[in-house]
């Protein structure tokens, strides 16, 4: 509405006025034609520069970025979780497990859970659970048991729905009627429930730190990865004001034996630092001196093996990621010392992976090794840690590399080397993703190629394993939305 010579005038839609949505769309649209012909421009100008004045160029592009696509994700991802609210606002809100569900769950997430989060000590969480369940169905009111404790419940329970297999989820006896993803999705607002009713920010409890540790395999796929990143850096500081894992004499009693708090909080410090997002780590390798996760020395059978080798891996690798980010954003002073950095790095996941156990190397397979066969026919989960271990390798060493496409665009002789490790890394996650089970002999190396045919596989190939867990993951879903759109029109 205006003022024009006197009188209001107020704007009327004609017929053929964009909507929004459709605004957006062709932002969106001139953003990705802008970003393009920049780089055109930039490959141009670089061409026709003198060789000592492109490489001083060429040293503002050197920073650790996740790149467009990832950028758009994430930005799509926390636009949709801020337009939902929670349905659990009272405790007559929450659905409530009988004694066999819970005791199911928590077998879950013992066997196949509990190695990736190390929140709890187990068996003796288990016991807990079971009596809890037991008191519940006897009566137990849920606002009689202890709040910070009943976070930590919720967020194994919801968790370990969200991360079962459908055929074992839809066999255990939940609410009738109820879908499974709705029930996992209450449980997982009712840990969030519970730790608000326990002030988790005003009052530090290590079951707080438990609860959120548990939650962060969960955050991404549910949507929350805005909520998700407040959480880890809350649980991060107050288990700093808890001195967990800190043997330095200053408190009198342990929460969990040492081992397990330093886990947990390597738990945390694998999340912070193996975020890749433009976010910066909110802690430093100068603000704590605890050590690694360790390998339990207790008397076993020969025939199994410790999960926490998995454990180890993932903070050794948060480690050199920490230190690579670090060294490129304050350690850059010529191109010479990104491409140090870069190669380092590198190098030191290369070590890691020398150093694992044979069950983990990502070149073991069962089929052809007799040892390995046996090991995992009583310990399932370990042929999943070591197609993990690969999926990170290769995600990892794809992001490392990549932080010299600008150089490898400019003069794609010279730098081959980092897009080969780029493009190859990514497309093996897709083959990977596809093609797991089958023998290690059988397998086929990817390599990259100038028919941007093989390209556009891969990248459909991709798309097909994000519809695939779209329900159970809301990021596949954004990640396809994002990728679709990115594409229109680039190979055509």
């Amino acid at each position: 509405m205006v003022l024009i010579r006197g009188q209001v005038t107020t704007w009327q839609d004609g017929p053929e006025t964009p909507s929004y949505p459709e605004l957006k769309e062709e932002n969106d649209r001139l953003r990705r034609e802008i970003t393009t012909l920049k780089a055109q421009q930039e490959r141009r100008q670089s061409n026709t520069l003198p060789q000592t004045h492109r490489s001083s160029k060429s040293i503002d592009g050197i920073e650790y970025t996740p790149g467009e696509l990832a950028d758009g994700l994430w930005e799509s991802l926390a636009l949709e979780s801020h337009t939902r609210g929670s349905r659990v606002s009272d405790w007559a809100d929450i659905i409530l497990p009988n004694v066999e569900c819970s005791r199911k769950l928590i077998e879950f997430d013992m066997k196949w859970d509990s190695w990736v989060h190390y929140a709890l000590e187990y068996p003796q969480f288990k016991d807990e659970s079971d009596n809890f369940a037991g008191r519940l169905e006897a009566g137990l009111a849920l606002d009689e048991a202890d709040v910070s404790w009943l976070a930590v419940y919720f967020s194994v329970l919801s968790t370990a729905l969200l991360m079962m297999e459908d055929d074992e989820a839809q066999s255990l006896p939940l609410s009738p009627g109820v879908p499974v993803e709705q029930v996992s999705q209450n449980w997982y607002e009712a840990a969030l429930f519970c730790l608000h009713k326990a002030h988790f920010l005003r009052v530090p409890n290590v079951h707080s730190v438990q609860a959120i540790a548990v939650l962060c395999m969960a955050f991404n796929n549910r949507g929350d990865s805005e909520l998700g990143h407040h959480m880890r850096v809350s649980a991060i500081r107050i288990a700093q004001t808890l001195r967990l894992a800190q043997d330095d004499g200053k408190r009198k009693d342990g929460y969990l034996s040492l081992e397990a708090e330093r886990r947990l909080w390597w738990t945390l410090v694998i999340c912070e630092w193996l975020n890749l997002t433009h976010e910066s780590p909110v802690i430093d390798e100068s603000d704590f001196s605890i050590p690694l996760p360790s390998v339990s020395h207790r008397e076993v059978q020969d025939t199994l093996v410790d999960p926490v080798h998995y454990h180890i891996f993932m903070a050794r690798t948060s480690q050199v990621i920490y230190k690579f980010r670090i060294s490129l954003k304050y350690g850059v002073k010529s191109l010479k010392d990104a491409i140090d950095i870069v190669k380092a790095a590198d190098e030191e996941l290369a070590s890691i992976i020398d150093s694992l156990p044979s069950h983990l190397q990502p070149e073991s397979d069962a089929v052809t090794d007799a040892e390995i066969q046996a090991l995992e026919s009583t310990q399932p989960w370990i042929k999943w840690q070591r197609y993990d271990l690969t999926l990170v390798l290769l995600h990892l060493r794809m992001h490392i590399n990549r932080v010299l496409q600008k150089q490898w665009l400019s003069s794609p002789e010279e730098y081959h080397w980092a897009r080969t490790v780029s493009v190859t890394s990514a497309m093996s996650l897709i083959w990977i993703n596809r093609s797991w089970d089958q023998p290690a002999s059988t397998r086929k190396q990817c390599t990259s190629s100038k028919d941007n045919r093989e390209y556009i596989e891969a990248i459909e190939a991709g798309l097909v394993l994000l519809d695939a867990v779209e329900s159970h993951n809301l990021l596949a879903r954004h990640a396809a939305r994002v990728l679709r759109k990115s594409i229109t029109g680039v190979f055509t």
